[in-house]
């Protein structure tokens, strides 16, 4: 089986070869090619070039566009910062609140740089691995967006104190998002991979989230023409699946380090398939044989779901990891699937 045969299967509860699996390792590929992260984070084609090589040396089953939120705040006038190994972050506001924000033009995705560079990735890697691996392009949801734009004290405080601020804000932001999703998709995205994390109680308080939140997820979810991975964004997300599952187009969700996949699966019920749920950032920390008991754990805790992708989660895997201790997850997948890596 390719790769994407792999995850077809696992979409439709049917038997594979082996277990397929993914790693968050957006950040890695350049450790691979040598490249410089300015570089990484700025040419569409050095990135799928560092995508390119951890499909040849680790043989995960999915790829992605880059791990890079802060290319969306930069879309809106947001600048960022890429450190000597680590992955960009925003490091100054362009609004100072809410009011401010639904000021600010929409980018356009078809113009800003930063935006075409997300969506040339997918390009370029879809036309290499056409058929065989599926691409997904990451971004955040409506309610995501503002933590980029004018950082999340400004948003909670509007979520909190000016809701129908927050609305307005939801309501504007929602065409951008579907206008970025879309345009990954009409790329040679498979699907998409988004976090959604101001619609988690563990951030907000369940009457923003069901009153504001939640609904414009939905709502924006509703319109997306492909599959969609739910990420946990860093917030436990097992004990909230009830509210979660169900969501339009999502096809699969992520949790988190040290969330139960055998509980998420109870939880979900029979239908979405379940991610995770290694440390992307403690591989830095573990051993090989570590990472393999790691992967032994997550087998068993899935039990017999088929319907599991074993996954790095949390943040990117970090630049210096030694590559002995990520190949060794596809050492274990290929040993649970009885063949040799």
């Amino acid at each position: 089986m390719n790769s994407l045969e792999r995850v077809l299967a696992a979409l439709q509860n049917q038997p594979t070869d082996r277990p397929a699996f993914f790693i968050n390792a957006s950040l890695y590929g350049a450790r691979l090619t040598g490249a410089h992260l300015d570089d990484h984070y700025t040419q569409a084609e050095v990135y799928a070039e560092g995508q390119m090589a951890i499909r040849e040396t680790f043989s995960p089953d999915l790829l992605i566009s880059p791990f890079f939120v802060p290319a969306i705040g930069e879309a809106f006038g947001s600048p960022w910062r890429a450190r000597p190994s680590q992955a960009p972050n925003t490091v100054q506001f362009v609004a100072r609140n809410a009011e401010d924000m639904l000021k600010l033009p929409l980018p356009d995705v078809d113009s800003h740089p930063r935006l075409l560079y997300l969506r040339e990735t997918i390009r370029i890697l879809t036309r290499k691995y056409a058929g065989e691996v599926p691409i997904f392009g990451v971004l955040v949801s409506p309610s995501d967006i503002p933590p980029l734009v004018i950082g999340l004290e400004a948003w909670i405080d509007a979520l909190l104190f000016q809701p129908e601020v927050a609305q307005a804000l939801l309501d504007r932001l929602t065409p951008f998002f579907l206008d970025l999703g879309k345009a990954m998709l009409s790329d040679g995205a498979t699907g998409l991979a988004l976090t959604s994390n101001l619609a988690n109680t563990f951030i907000v308080t369940e009457a923003i989230a069901n009153s504001l939140t939640l609904p414009a997820l939905q709502r924006a979810l509703a319109e997306i023409p492909g599959p969609v991975i739910f990420h946990h964004g860093g917030c436990p997300l097992v004990d909230q699946l009830a509210r979660f599952k169900g969501l339009p187009n999502v096809v699969a969700y992520f949790i988190d380090v040290g969330e139960d996949l055998g509980l998420a699966r109870r939880n979900l019920g029979p239908g979405p398939i379940v991610m995770g749920n290694l440390s992307g950032p403690g591989l830095l920390h573990l051993r090989p044989e570590e990472v393999t008991a790691l992967c032994e754990q997550a087998f068993d805790q899935r039990g017999e779901d088929r319907q599991f992708i074993l996954a790095t989660c949390s943040a990117d895997i970090q630049i210096d990891t030694p590559a002995e201790s990520i190949a060794a997850i596809t050492e274990a997948v290929c040993r649970a699937g009885g063949a040799e890596a």
